[in-house]
């Protein structure tokens, strides 16, 4: 055999060796799609129903709602959080493809925005809220607290729902598999799928798949729930790989409730840091269960 037989060879091996991973990472990723719900805001539009789905404005709560509230430990006083959004779950409904949503009821998003809280620490929690109701008889629209400050005020912004296929982020993968590719060869097959991955992400979103600005944040939650700050170096390194190795496991047991990019109207913006987005993530039993008071989120910024 002649050296460009040889090579002619062994290229033919490389091509399906190349062929086979392909279509095994593809197969992977289409066993882990995941529907999303993207929220669009109509910015010229208007909210005609108090128990319509929006961003901010007043929340469709019950009138002896008490409204959420944090204490920044660095001055100790006590704000109340921001009204984020509220999800009425029976307009969601038709774009829930995987039934992961209760069929009816409201769902409420809080966050306290002077404090500024990233979801590092054990020590934020109450710093953001999430509420559910089921019956929302006797509700009606709910004033905002005289203390909260004119800059954190959500301006009412009307959305619409769609749904399409979701798929994790290259810097989520290593959560859900051992399958070895680097940054192209993973971006490239999202573009196979029909993901458009030259631009960057700008959405509000229901479930699926985080669109991530740093890290995963599968794993942070996990640590974050157990009493470990993962805002020092110190909460990356567990006692021992038992540990390590459970926090790893449950990471996949954690997804995606929602997800806001800016806020914005055309006097108003609101930005979770630098063109940064705010991220609330629940256990997968506690989703089927209900509990959404359960939930956690995390902040990531450029």
């Amino acid at each position: 055999m002649s050296i460009f037989d040889f090579l002619k060879n062994k290229n033919k091996i490389n091509a399906n060796k190349t062929k086979n991973y392909n279509a095994e990472l593809e197969r992977f990723l289409k066993s882990i799609e995941k529907n999303e719900i993207v929220m669009q805001p109509i910015k010229s539009g208007k909210v005609t129903k108090a128990d319509e789905s929006k961003i901010g404005g007043l929340p469709y709560l019950p009138e002896d709602f008490e409204w959420p509230a944090y204490t920044f430990t660095d001055d100790g006083i006590t704000r109340p959080l921001s009204f984020l959004c509220q999800i009425n779950l029976s307009e969601v409904k038709p774009f829930d493809k995987d039934n992961l949503l209760p069929p009816s009821g409201m769902l409420y998003f809080f966050y306290e925005c002077e404090a500024f809280k990233w979801g590092f620490d054990p020590e934020d929690i109450g710093s953001a809220r999430v509420y559910y109701f089921e019956n929302t008889d006797g509700f009606a629209s709910h004033k905002l607290p005289e203390d909260l400050a004119d800059e954190y005020k959500m301006p009412e912004i009307p959305v619409k729902f769609s749904s399409r296929s979701s798929y994790p982020k290259f810097e989520e993968l290593e959560c859900y598999s051992d399958i070895e590719c680097d940054f192209e060869e993973y971006d490239e097959m999202l573009a196979t799928l029909g993901v458009n991955v030259e631009d960057d992400p700008e959405d509000h979103k229901l479930l699926g798949y985080a669109d991530i600005i740093q890290n995963e944040m599968l794993t942070e939650c996990e640590r974050v729930t157990r009493g470990i700050n993962c805002g020092s170096p110190e909460g990356y390194r567990d006692s021992s790989p038992e540990v390590a190795d459970e926090i790893t496991a449950s990471a996949k047991d954690w997804t995606l409730l929602l997800q806001l990019y800016t806020i914005e109207t055309d006097d108003f913006e609101w930005m979770f840091g630098d063109c940064g987005m705010i991220y609330f993530y629940i256990k997968n039993e506690d989703l089927k269960e209900r509990r959404f008071e359960k939930a956690w989120y995390s902040v990531q910024c450029c």
